[in-house]
């Protein structure tokens, strides 16, 4: 397998046309980009995963891959999850081969599985004014696990140009979508998925913090399952469509819900803690993100609301073939699979 590079936030696409492949644990999520300087949205696919077994993983990516019509041949994939370690390192300036080194035995340290068995990479992100300190993300994947997601985005007939992490993939998208925003704020982005939360905070395009969260949409259906005494199906569907039930849902999912923001505010004071700056503003996406009252839960716990955005809203949609009744009703799912697309 080769050992692709893990990526920087910030990153603008080539002007070759590549797609996005966020493979998630509920849904494999795709958008093929044409890159530049104005890059343009060309198609993009959502497909629900069947089961969990990596046969079952290959052929939703490529019945999404077929349907979807992508006519790039590359894509970028992620991982994400507990076997995902990433870590923020200062290191003195020292030459390319010492630093392979120095990161390798720093992974050592940190990683709390066998090392032989991950794929190590890091990425500068940055150097003190003074060239003598380099800040830099070391990031540690199991190696199996990475090679079940090349493998699936493989058999549908696409190479493997780049493997990312999620949360990182997620700043860059978030970061390209808010380039103007202001150089002396914080941003919070979380990905509220099925099975985790991505966690990243940016400031000036550039991740600052990442953390993968064990809490998602599963856990909000089995809230419900249990409070209204209903099937994760039918769970499932009062969460997409709540009716009457709005307050019934916010009642089940609020002990949930806190437990996520508690991991979350552990997080910002770490953030503080290491840079001396809070978190300004906050905003979320992903699959789970519209839950009801989510918003409101948020207020409740932090003063403040989350605010919504659009992943895809820099990209030109011109093109024709877009599905405009996914793209309408899912654009705040492709966080991941828009910033994978720009690497």
């Amino acid at each position: 397998m080769a050992e692709t590079p893990f990526g920087k936030t910030g990153h603008g696409p080539s002007a070759k046309k590549i797609v996005g492949l966020d493979i998630g644990s509920s849904f494999v999520k795709a958008v093929e980009v044409s890159g530049g300087i104005s890059p343009s949205l060309i198609s993009l696919g959502m497909k629900k995963v069947r089961g969990a077994s990596r046969i079952e993983m290959a052929e939703t990516v490529t019945r999404l891959v077929e349907e979807s019509k992508f006519s790039a041949k590359e894509a970028n994939i992620s991982v994400s999850g507990p076997f995902v370690v990433a870590r923020f390192v200062t290191m003195p300036k020292m030459k390319d081969d010492e630093l392979k080194s120095a990161v390798r035995f720093e992974a050592e340290k940190v990683v709390p599985f066998n090392i032989s068995e991950c794929v190590v990479d890091f990425q500068v992100l940055r150097t003190d004014k003074a060239g003598s300190k380099t800040d830099l993300i070391l990031v540690a994947a199991k190696r199996d696990m990475i090679e079940d997601r090349i493998k699936a985005a493989e058999a549908s007939g696409l190479s493997v140009a780049a493997v990312d992490v999620d949360s990182l993939a997620l700043a860059g998208s978030f970061s390209r979508n808010k380039a103007d925003a202001a150089a002396d704020k914080s941003f919070a982005i979380l990905n509220i998925g099925a099975r985790f939360t991505n966690l990243a905070i940016v400031r000036e395009g550039t991740a600052y913090f990442i953390r993968d969260l064990a809490i998602g949409g599963n856990e909000f259906s089995a809230a419900i399952s249990k409070v209204l005494g209903v099937d994760n199906a039918a769970s499932d569907k009062i969460k997409e469509s709540p009716h009457d039930k709005r307050q019934s849902i916010v009642d089940a999912v609020k002990p949930v819900v806190n437990n996520l923001l508690d991991e979350v505010k552990l997080s910002f004071n770490y953030y503080e803690n290491q840079n001396g700056r809070g978190v300004d503003e906050i905003y979320i996406s992903g699959g789970s993100s519209g839950l009801a009252g989510l918003e409101d839960l948020f207020q409740e716990y932090f003063g403040v609301r989350p605010f919504a955005w659009d992943p895809l809203a820099f990209l030109d949609k011109s093109a024709s073939g877009i599905d405009a009744k996914l793209l309408e009703g899912s654009k705040g799912s492709y966080g991941v699979a828009a910033g994978l697309a720009l690497r």
